[in-house]
């Protein structure tokens, strides 16, 4: 059953982080409504989401670092989130900051990730994919379970992300001894609602995965940029021709390129023309279809 978070008290989630009592596990989606010159195989209805695992040793200095960052950002440009959609394209509060700022804000966290060393944990369904496991799994593959619509590309990759995840904690040295608290940006359901799945309870807090605000839980903005940085790599990678801005963003975005765990990283040169890598990654008869 649904819960309100306001019932749940999440500000005692952020102190149980804040302790490092527990991982923190932080998810975005992404697709590319509207853009245009995608790869050939970038077909319609195609998500990803994206998970941002920090561990209980590094919960306290992100939750106090971002508060900082954001002030700084403000002061800078006037917004009060990185939305990394919107400073790439420079619209709404990014509109009249210059290229080459924008750029540093990517260059910083990407840095950021590399120093922290974030693990990263994707799952991404599209049409195809979608119509290919049903057609293998045939009655096995259910039509809804609580809270998911398997006849939805969107909710199939996040139950499959959120099944990664499971693996991926129970493989984890500190297995059982810490948990991981689960928040979702909002969107796919209203800010404050908590589902309870009963199956995860073993490496999720009371089984809860929380549907939240980036400006409340201030670390889902990490996810917002891994978010990105998968979706216009998979983007840029997959054209035939790239541009300067194409390559810069490359450039800046492969210093993270080994957080993907469960991605297959292959190292050629930037300047390569044609398509660098393909998007079969991150569908579920990808690369690690059987662990995280």
């Amino acid at each position: 059953m649904s819960q309100r978070m306001k019932r749940l008290k999440y500000q005692d989630f952020l102190d149980e982080l804040t302790c490092g009592k527990a991982y923190g596990i932080f998810i975005d989606d992404t697709g590319s409504p509207g853009l245009v010159d995608l790869p050939p195989n970038y077909l319609p209805k195609r998500k990803s989401w994206v998970a941002v695992v920090v561990p209980p040793h590094q919960m306290n200095e992100i939750l106090e670092q971002f508060p900082k960052a954001l002030r700084k950002l403000q002061e800078a440009t006037g917004a009060t989130e990185f939305h990394f959609a919107d400073i790439s394209a420079g619209r709404k509060e990014f509109k009249k900051v210059d290229l080459e700022f924008r750029m540093q804000l990517f260059e910083f966290m990407a840095f950021i990730f590399s120093q922290y060393q974030f693990p990263i944990i994707v799952q991404t369904f599209d049409s195809e994919t979608l119509a290919h496991m049903r057609a293998q799994l045939g009655d096995e593959m259910p039509v809804h379970i609580p809270h998911f619509d398997l006849t939805r590309e969107e909710d199939t990759a996040l139950l499959f992300l959120l099944i990664r995840l499971k693996w991926f904690m129970e493989k984890l040295p500190e297995y059982p001894r810490f948990k991981a608290r689960i928040f979702i940006d909002e969107g796919h359901k209203k800010n404050g609602i908590a589902i309870k799945i009963p199956p995860f309870e073993n490496v999720f807090e009371d089984g809860l995965v929380c549907f939240c605000q980036s400006s409340s839980i201030l670390p889902i903005q990490l996810a917002d940029f891994a978010a990105f940085a998968l979706n216009r790599v998979q983007i840029i990678g997959g054209r035939d021709k790239r541009n300067s801005l194409d390559q810069r963003l490359l450039q800046i975005l492969s210093q993270i390129a080994f957080n993907y765990v469960n991605i297959e990283q292959i190292i050629i040169p930037l300047e390569q023309e044609g398509p660098l890598i393909t998007l079969d990654d991150t569908r579920p008869y990808g690369p690690c279809k059987s662990g995280a």
